[in-house]
């Protein structure tokens, strides 16, 4: 290569608040990653960064990414790194020469270091012989490697700059004659779309004078176009758009399941072409950004938390803590699309990875013993491998700021909620959301059959376990799988999903076992207050022995981050009628604790969300500080366990239910259990539950309407009316209805009926809501009963005189 063959980098923006913010967490973070560097003593001037063999090189290459950019910008501070900037540019030149002899490219006797990952292990990178996932995947590595050599490209050397054109070209080559690839369900593949455009891009950008330079550019926008596709392109025939990697309603699957991460990285990967060309003063063509208005808007914003992270409506299988890939996708939105909301959650997702660094001694961006947290053991990566991505995800976002400004005004906070809150259905995706003021609430019907009711908090309250809610299951003497819905439900056979204005309810049948042993039904509403209620009813259809059954299963987060205190003290308190015990948060050190205790009305987790049960056959807090993958630290709660269990023959379980009050102190917990109260049977094929003025119902029976009648003891004069029949005596309140066949959802009370002169023993009166007109009956053969019926929200009374033996007719305004 030869020497001021890369183009001048443009004139950076001035500093802003976001990227001097960013910038200072790089600079803590270098003093980390310095301890992670080594010589590497097969060629002059070389060394690598966390051990030098992680997969694709990603491990020296994003840090030589971060090296460098301190070397060339920023108001950079020698305290805060332990290094002056002379040493930090020596490492990064040092990297960049390591990745360049031991690619596919360089010489054949260089290769990476000795490590205990034996796929990389003295082994050279750059994808040659692998199949297109892992070769391909090198494409961020060559972009960091690339960015690297650019920032410090006047320091270079003839033979490192020789090098580094060799693997642009080698991966330009390589991928630039080769078509994008389609996938949506399971595996979608706009990640692997993304990341090429990223590393043919860099080529492009980076080597303008190269004579296939031309190839590269076309071959970089037709990878990016294609990394958020949907069908709906194909059917409108877009240029360049020959694949599918997004659902029509802007989901996509990885691992098998709706997967936010890599939604995300739809956005990002190819993104880190659009950087380049900021970098290199060059406009971003629209192939680069195609259709991430649309999804972000429809997905990754209205999912978003507190921290900026978009919750993962069908479960998590990596680390919880991923602000930095958030923040990331959040200010490509910001700066190349100038979205308000999204500067607004840029900056709630860097405060909180700014606390996660501040809680560590070290600079370190996750965890302070992240050599022992394993999140993946057959792939060698530990929470201290997902470091050099996390940083590398906050310098990324800082060169989009440096060289594409500071981006729009955040929102404010009530335009935010304002526009947030509401109920969105992804039927492609299998799952509806309800965002309130209150909480965040969601159920998806495969995948992973499961729902969340998170408080204000979000996922440092409660964490989306996929057996959120629906629960697991083991049969004696079988293994248990995901295949048949045991570990946990990933299919369901039925499944009816009603949406409110402000709120839904679903309804969804889960065959559990080999050969469908049990039939699990249940069924979720959301309430427009942020309340929920999950119910099921469980069929045995086949003998079978049941080792365990646990459902009503709940993920409890318990961090424990110095700097993050309102959000992980490091400990949960967990009320119950029975008194309150504290469960520390912790990794390792001591054995897990599970306790198990007697089924009781209500159970409040730390004053953050309370759980009002009904039918539970036992419950357990599972304080776990052991995991073979780790997330976080995360109990269980269970709600509903049941020991072991010999079924000699078909049988029903009865009901159970539970109402989830996010924010709910434990005084407000047992208040709520006092005034919500179950009035269906137990074994009926529906489930009718009254709480402060609404009625939740949800029945199983796809047959036809179903009716109930629930009975209970009167107290006081005053009561609720919903639609359907009552009946009042001196002593009982015996509620009457129908529900509609498969069918989960509510009814708000906007109505209170008032007895103004109490019942005569032996009789009753009757009242009857249909259609917005109320009915009542006086059955006594001598006594007159005089009502009043108060419309809540405006205050407005009427009252009634209903004679003996005879019905008086109300219209009411508004249907209840």
């Amino acid at each position: 290569m030869r020497p001021g063959m890369m183009p001048p980098l443009a004139q950076p923006a001035g500093e802003s608040e976001l990227s001097e913010r960013l910038y200072r967490m790089l600079l803590k973070w270098i003093r980390y990653a310095d301890a992670q560097y080594a010589d590497w003593p097969e060629r002059p001037n070389s060394g690598h960064f966390f051990g030098g063999a992680y997969w694709y090189g990603i491990e020296t290459a994003y840090t030589a990414m971060v090296f460098a950019a301190a070397a060339r910008l920023g108001d950079y501070d020698e305290r805060l790194t332990g290094l002056s900037r002379e040493e930090v540019k020596a490492k990064a030149i040092r990297a960049i020469r390591y990745l360049g002899f031991t690619h596919d490219t360089g010489p054949e006797e260089c290769v990476r270091t000795t490590s205990r990952n034996p796929y990389c292990s003295g082994k050279k990178w750059g994808g040659r012989g692998d199949t297109f996932f892992r070769a391909s995947q090198t494409g961020t590595v060559v972009h960091a490697f690339g960015c690297a050599a650019w920032l410090l490209r006047d320091d270079l050397d003839d033979e490192t700059k020789r090098l580094v054109e060799a693997v642009l070209v080698y991966y330009a080559d390589r991928w630039s004659g080769e078509e994008p690839r389609s996938g949506v369900y399971y595996d979608t593949q706009c990640e692997e779309n993304g990341w090429t455009a990223a590393g043919i891009g860099t080529a492009a950008t980076l080597l303008p004078d190269h004579p296939r330079n031309a190839v590269w550019r076309e071959a970089a926008e037709r990878w990016a176009i294609n990394s958020v596709s949907t069908p709906n392109d194909r059917i409108e025939r877009v240029p360049g758009m020959t694949t599918v990697t997004f659902h029509p309603d802007y989901t996509a699957e990885n691992h098998a399941f709706v997967h936010p991460s890599y939604m995300m990285a739809g956005i990002s990967l190819r993104g880190y072409y659009a950087l380049l060309l900021l970098m290199s003063d060059r406009d971003v063509p629209e192939a680069l950004t195609r259709n991430n208005v649309p999804m972000y808007e429809r997905t990754i914003k209205p999912w978003s938390s507190a921290d900026g992270i978009p919750v993962p409506v069908q479960g998590q299988d990596w680390w919880y803590n991923v602000q930095h890939g958030a923040l990331l996708c959040h200010a490509y939105m910001n700066v190349l699309h100038g979205d308000a909301d999204a500067a607004r959650l840029e900056r709630a997702s860097l405060e909180f990875a700014e606390k996660l660094q501040d809680s560590n001694s070290r600079g370190c961006l996750l965890e302070e013993n992240g050599e022992a947290c394993i999140v993946v053991a057959e792939s060698y990566q530990t929470a201290k491998e997902m470091e050099f991505g996390s940083a590398h995800s906050l310098l990324v976002a800082y060169l989009l700021h440096r060289f594409g400004g500071p981006g729009a005004e955040p929102a404010e906070e009530a335009d935010w909620r304002s526009r947030m809150n509401g109920v969105r259905h992804y039927p492609y995706g299998c799952a509806i959301t309800h965002t309130t003021d209150r909480a965040f609430a969601s159920f998806s019907w495969r995948s992973h059959v499961m729902a969340t009711t998170l408080p204000r908090q979000g996922m440092w309250s409660v964490t989306p376990l996929y057996t959120n809610y629906t629960g697991e299951v083991e049969f004696a003497d079988e293994p248990p799988s995901a295949a048949f819905n045991e570990s946990k439900a990933i299919r369901t056979s039925r499944c009816t999903v009603r949406e409110y204005g402000d709120g839904f309810g679903a309804t969804a049948d889960i065959e559990r076992g080999r050969d469908g042993k049990l039939l699990q039904r249940v069924a979720f509403v959301s309430l427009p207050d942020g309340r929920t209620l999950y119910a099921e009813k469980i069929a045995v259809l086949r003998p079978c022995s049941v080792k365990r059954l646990a459902t009503g299963t709940i993920g409890i987060r318990n961090e424990r981050y110095s700097a993050l205190a309102g959000y992980a003290a490091g400990f949960k308190t967990v009320t119950t009628p029975d008194g309150a015990k504290r469960y520390d948060g912790f990794y390792g050190k001591e054995p897990d604790v599970v306790d198990r205790f007697g089924p009781a009305p209500y159970v409040n987790v730390n004053g953050e969300v309370g759980y009002v049960t009904f039918g539970s056959a036992g419950m357990a807090y599972w304080n776990r500080h052991h995991y073979p993958k780790w997330k976080g630290v995360e109990d269980v709660l269970t709600l509903n366990e049941r020991a072991a269990i010999d079924f000699a023959a078909p049988a029903e379980l009865p009901a159970f239910a539970v109402l989830t009050v996010p924010n709910a102190s434990a005084a407000e917990t047992e208040a709520a259990a006092a005034t919500t109260r179950l009035l269906t049977d137990p074994v009926a094929d529906c489930v009718v539950v009254e709480a402060d003025g609404w009625l939740l119902y949800a029945n199983w029976n796809d047959k036809g309407r179903t009716s109930y009648r629930a009975a209970a003891p009167r107290s006081g004069t005053s009561v609720p009316l919903y639609e359907g029949g009552l009946r009042l005596t001196a002593d009982e309140i015996v509620r009457t209805g129908t529900i509609e066949p498969a069918a989960a959802g509510y009814a708000t009370s906007r109505h209170r009926l008032e007895l103004l002169t109490d019942v005569v023993a032996g009789s009753g009166i009757d009242v009857d809501l249909l259609g917005g007109r109320l009915f009542a009956t006086n059955d006594s053969p001598d006594s007159a009963v005089r009502i009043a019926v108060t419309e809540t929200g405006t205050g407005r009374r009427v009252e009634l005189a209903v004679g003996p033996k005879a019905t008086a007719a109300l219209p009411l305004e508004d249907r209840s």
